[in-house]
């Protein structure tokens, strides 16, 4: 389920779109993509488009289909609308979604700090205000402000405390200096519980640049988590976040864990992917169902592993940009071998119930 526009390229993901329809025929699934917009409530059909290679996408009415992979990312202003009509959609066809969207950074932060052993790897972050700006900056040298709701690194801009004053760094926008809160606040536009404060942290630098790990764990064909692939995202220098929208750039985990910690890399991957299990386990606990996660995580140079940020729709694009065409299409089959495992389970449960 996505968003469409008209045209011969109907869909924004195309390439991740034709990359799932391919993996559902490998086992033995048809991929419909369509959008909410699109359903015919009279005649309960949906227009779907299917990918022929060579052909491209051919579009026909289909019954709405029962399981349901959500990738809507709405323009501005058309979420009320595309909200509306999937509530509509779930009731009237009684349809399992394969996950759901979370409700924004704070929303993970307030989840993930419940649990004693996960509360350890969770910078200090606070819910955007003048007062908890002002905390912050008391109490670190460092801190981040990020929209609640937002990604691709949009939004960030990072404050420095800096001989009396202040520098900050906006993601897209020239440095500035600040000589007081007020004066942050003003650069910022404001501040409200739209932004988390969140501490800086002083990450693994390699080559001048500062580095983080985008891990994808999702449920497999057995309903259970597994960590399906993993990529470090590495920063332009001088730029204050990694994302590959902002000049990031994709590298292998074994081969810089290698690099940075030659004396415990092994060790080290494997506690990135117990954390990130156990991440998505309890986020599924509180906030799904969820079925696809993409974690970042940080390393600082003390090797401990930080909690940044979970992403309930995860972008794939650093498995391109490193070369890893494996991991890729491991990531996109596991979605499909799980939507092959929720459908049979609703298939027992029809025959239970007659």
């Amino acid at each position: 389920m996505t968003a469409r526009r008209p045209g011969a390229r109907p869909f924004v993901e195309g390439r991740f779109l034709r990359e799932l329809s391919y993996a559902a025929r490998q086992v033995g699934m048809r991929l419909i993509v369509f959008s909410p917009l699109d359903i015919n409530w009279g005649q309960r059909r949906v227009l779907g488009f299917t990918y022929r290679r060579g052909v491209g996408w051919q579009g026909r009415y289909y019954p709405v289909p029962r399981i349901v992979y959500d990738r809507i990312f709405p323009s501005r202003g058309m979420w009320g609308l595309y909200f509306g009509q999937v509530a509509r959609m779930r009731r009237a066809f009684r349809v399992t979604m394969m996950g759901r969207g979370l409700h924004g950074k704070w929303q993970m932060y307030r989840i993930v700090r419940r649990y004693e052993d996960l509360r350890p790897h969770l910078p200090e972050t606070r819910l955007g205000s003048v007062r908890n700006l002002a905390i912050m900056l008391n109490r670190f040298d460092l801190v981040y402000v990020k929209p609640v709701f937002g990604s691709g690194g949009k939004g960030i801009a990072r404050i420095r405390r800096w001989r009396g004053g202040y520098i900050v760094d906006r993601v897209g926008r020239p440095r500035l200096h600040a000589s007081s809160l007020a004066s942050v606040v003003a650069a910022l536009g404001g501040m409200s519980r739209r932004y988390v404060v969140q501490q800086g942290l002083r990450l693994n630098y390699l080559r001048g640049s500062t580095f983080d790990i985008r891990a994808i764990v999702q449920k497999n064909g057995e309903g259970q988590w597994q960590v399906s692939g993993k990529a470090v995202r590495m920063s332009r220098p001088g730029r204050i976040t990694s994302n590959l929208h902002t000049g990031g750039r994709a590298y292998s985990v074994p081969a810089l864990l290698q690099r940075c910690f030659p004396d415990r890399a092994e060790e080290l991957e494997q506690e990135l992917d117990k954390l990130a299990i156990r991440v998505a386990e309890v986020m599924n606990r509180h906030a799904g169902p969820l079925c696809d996660l993409g974690l970042d995580l940080g390393i600082d140079a003390n090797g401990k592993i930080w909690i940044i940020e979970v992403n309930s729709k995860p972008g794939r694009k650093v498995f391109l940009q490193m070369g890893d065409r494996e991991g890729r299409q491991r990531v996109v089959r596991t979605l499909m071998e799980y939507a092959k495992y929720l459908s049979e389970q609703r298939n027992e449960q029809r025959s239970r119930g007659r």
